[in-house]
């Protein structure tokens, strides 16, 4: 199948679900003419992939809904928000589902309860095994932070292993599920698509003819163009701004030569070691006279 090709049954059923979602938006243009609707409000950013999800959704089935603007949707925080006449739905998934159950001709979520699961299914692989890689190769080429080359390769590879099931289930179908665009093809179409615009680029992207096919065909959808515009493919692949070095540790001062110790004292000698040494001296002082005139007379006396 050539890319942006479509099968017959498919043509056909797309073309019946135009109709349906056109005749479906003029009742709801008649409802808010009369007066018994409002059109709904949703708060998020604007730029978001998220953001455009529900927007896609709302085209499909003809809703009306108003982008907030301005300090309503800083004051929303991160979340997105949809007003509703009749109370508020928060969490993108939430919202595009909500906007996807509208009309069920138009067939968003499925015709029936096993195409309603199945698309839940793919919502699923699409939050936690598409967009949680994709999003850590993607983020750090927007600048949104700091690139850190071992999370990058192990995304890359993440992201080749999710690619690889779209692309064999692709093989035989048309669209992600049934003959028409439901909201897992938009759910999918949107997660990819700042990828396609900044990392995937050509070479990446050959061993994914199905699912390049499947990609082209949604991009060229009215619905589609409405919200994405024209979109530009990659062709080489951005790279993200590197960590930056943390900053080199300063050198420590040299110590201070410790002052030289005063050398200590001589203890004072032990007592008896102070009289021997008494002693001693008193033995090496020379005799007085009378001690030698002693020795004098005891020598004559042993002599007579």
């Amino acid at each position: 199948v050539e890319e942006g090709m479509m099968f017959p049954a498919a043509a056909s059923r797309v073309a019946l679900r135009h109709n349906s979602a056109r005749l479906l938006g003029r009742r709801l243009a008649g409802r808010v003419s009369e007066g018994r609707a409002m059109p709904m409000r949703l708060f998020a950013h604007p730029g978001n992939y998220k953001t455009k999800k529900a927007l896609i959704a709302a085209r499909y089935v003809g809703l009306e809904i108003e982008a907030a603007k301005g300090d309503a949707v800083e004051q929303t925080g991160r979340m997105p928000v949809l007003e509703t006449d009749q109370g508020c739905i928060f969490s993108s998934v939430a919202i595009a589902r909500y906007i996807s159950r509208v009309s069920r001709p138009v067939g968003l979520y499925g015709q029936n309860l096993l195409e309603g699961g199945m698309i839940d299914s793919w919502v699923e692989f699409c939050t936690h095994e598409l967009e949680v890689p994709l999003c850590t190769w993607v983020l750090p080429v927007q600048g949104v932070f700091p690139d850190v080359p071992e999370a990058t390769a192990c995304a890359k590879e993440d992201v080749k292993k999710a690619l690889t099931v779209l692309n064999n289930h692709l093989l035989q179908n048309t669209f992600m599920v049934g003959h028409t665009v439901t909201l897992a093809d938009i759910s999918i179409c949107c997660a990819l698509l700042d990828g396609m615009k900044l990392v995937l680029d050509q070479e990446f992207r050959k061993p994914f003819g199905n699912l390049m096919r499947w990609f082209n065909l949604c991009m060229s959808q009215p619905e589609f163009k409405a919200v994405l515009g024209e979109v530009k493919l990659c062709a080489t692949a951005g790279k993200g701004a590197a960590a930056p070095k943390a900053a080199p540790k300063k050198e420590a001062a040299p110590k201070k030569e410790a002052a030289p110790k005063k050398e200590a004292a001589p203890k004072k000698e032990a007592k008896g070691d102070k009289k021997g040494k008494d002693a001693a001296g008193a033995e090496a002082s020379p005799p007085s006279a009378e001690d030698l005139e002693k020795k004098r007379k005891d020598k004559l006396k042993k002599v007579i």
